[in-house]
């Protein structure tokens, strides 16, 4: 089996650490020293940084045990998901003891590599009047005095995907501290604290980091949160803007085309929003509903949700919204055969009936109605003055496809539609790319309505919008295989 050896010079000021992945031989594994620690690659290492065997990288794995109360970090997440330290306060007790880019990789023996910040904030939170936390983090290690240079370039290769956000902009990387060996001549492993509190000891932190998830979920991708978000200055977050932002179609429209009106309420209310990115090994990136039980944080399907699935090149854009009951009744009705009693057409609103015509009609119908109203409120003049409210018949610019998923194994009905930009004309390319651009700076009002096309469905209203704050791909999380 692989093994990570956690290995050390002796007799030094400074303790310099390597991760070794290999195949060792039962002899060699005996003449180990007794501080050094094994860990098995394939549940801590291996299978998080992709390393292949005979991989060397320079880095320290240090157990750390933190004390009750505060601690003063900041953290943010990683491009690949898990933690990672973004910053230590000035009045943090630990400061001169962690760094910028510090990952935390467990917390008493919790698994926490594809958690989010905001989840591990809560369960380091939940153990906060413990004597004692134990958390395991790793942190590169820079190159031994003396140490030839190739063995340092080995060491950037291996950890640049490692490091990448720890040397961004946004969150500075120091030098690691000195390590003193103790009086045998064993390197110390120091007791650093990796805890992170930049609320206050009376806050709420389900209030700071409006995080959709109630409870740890190992197995789910970092969903965003929502806006505002303290420890991102609410940055890479999601909202919900007012619906008085829109212009729609009026009583007379069809008569007079400059007969617009402000939105009434949503239809559809905001659950919450993904970035994802995709590699080669990610799985499909359609129907994702139905094939990942964790995106939007492990939720996504616990309410009837109507899910807007952006596909580009590089990743999709999710936007999830929460479908009411009645028009979970027609959705059942169309695809189910449901006997269940549905209200006449004409006793309802002329939205309704609009939005229900969508859901139940054919595709060619659902292409000819769906319509993207986005708008960026901050960002660049350029992008500013390219995404500015105009209406597009979405469907009608994109490949659309739609599907349906019924109620199973406690999964609450889901209807998706997945729009590849991919296939976009040449307007729509230059506004994704200047969007994609400026990704950092930019927000981005992404509102549906559904096109009212004859008296009987106007005036229109606002099905439903997300506003997207500055995303950071950085802090993105990857695509599963499944």
């Amino acid at each position: 089996m692989k093994i990570a050896a956690l290995g050390g010079a002796r007799g030094t000021t400074r303790r310099h650490q390597f991760l070794l992945m290999w195949e060792p031989p039962p002899a060699l594994c005996g003449l180990l020293h007794p501080a050094y620690r094994l860990h098995p690659a394939s549940s801590l290492f291996a299978d998080y940084y992709d390393l292949s065997p005979n991989t060397l990288i320079m880095a320290v794995v240090v157990d750390i045990i933190a004390p009750p109360g505060a601690l003063g970090l900041v953290l943010g997440t990683h491009p690949q998901g898990g933690p990672i330290v973004q910053d230590v306060r000035r009045d943090s007790p630990l400061s001169g003891q962690v760094q910028a880019g510090d990952k935390i990789i467990s917390v008493d023996d919790d698994d926490v590599r594809v958690l989010n910040h905001s989840n591990v904030i809560q369960l380091l939170r939940d153990k906060i009047t413990n004597n004692e936390r134990r958390i395991t983090i790793i942190r590169e290690e820079s190159k031994p005095q003396g140490s030839p240079e190739r063995r340092s370039s080995i060491s950037r290769r291996t950890l640049a995907g490692l490091v990448g956000a720890a040397k961004s902009p946004r969150s500075r990387s120091t030098e690691p501290g000195s390590h003193e060996p103790d009086e045998s001549g064993r390197p110390t492993v120091n007791k650093i604290i990796s805890c992170h509190e930049t609320i206050d000891d009376g806050e709420d932190v389900n209030e700071c980091t409006n995080r959709l998830s109630n409870g740890l979920h190992l197995d789910h991708i970092p969903t965003l949160p929502r806006f505002p978000v303290l420890e991102t200055k609410d940055r890479n977050c999601w909202s919900e803007p007012t619906h008085t932002n829109f212009g729609i179609r009026g009583h007379n429209y069809l008569v007079d085309p400059k007969n617009k009106i402000p939105s009434g309420p949503y239809l559809f209310t905001a659950r919450g929003a993904d970035l994802i990115l995709t590699s080669d090994k990610s799985g499909p990136r359609t129907e994702i509903a139905e094939t990942y039980n964790s995106i939007l944080a492990g939720h996504a399907r616990s309410t009837p949700t109507f899910i807007i699935n952006f596909i580009f090149d590089w990743g999709i854009l999710v936007n999830y919204f929460e479908i009411p009951a009645m028009y979970v009744s027609f959705l059942r009705a169309r695809y189910e055969g449901s006997n269940q009693d549905l209200p006449p057409m004409e006793n309802l609103q002329p939205h309704e009936r609009a939005i229900i015509r969508f859901l139940v009609g054919s595709d060619d119908h659902r292409n000819a109605t769906l319509k993207l109203i986005p708008k960026c409120p901050e960002g660049p003049w350029a992008v500013r003055q390219l995404v500015n409210g105009k209406p597009a018949l979405i469907g009608k610019r994109l490949p659309t496809q739609y599907s349906y998923h019924p109620a199973k194994d406690g999964k609450q009905e889901c209807f998706e539609a997945d729009l590849d930009t991919r296939e976009t004309d040449r307007v729509g390319k230059k506004a994704i790319s200047l969007c994609r651009r400026y990704m950092t700076s930019v927000t981005l009002d992404v509102g549906i309505v559904i096109e009212g096309t004859n008296t009987s469905e106007l005036p229109e209203q606002m099905l439903g919008c997300v506003r997207i704050h500055r995303l950071d791909p950085l802090m993105a999380p990857t695509l599963p295989s499944r």
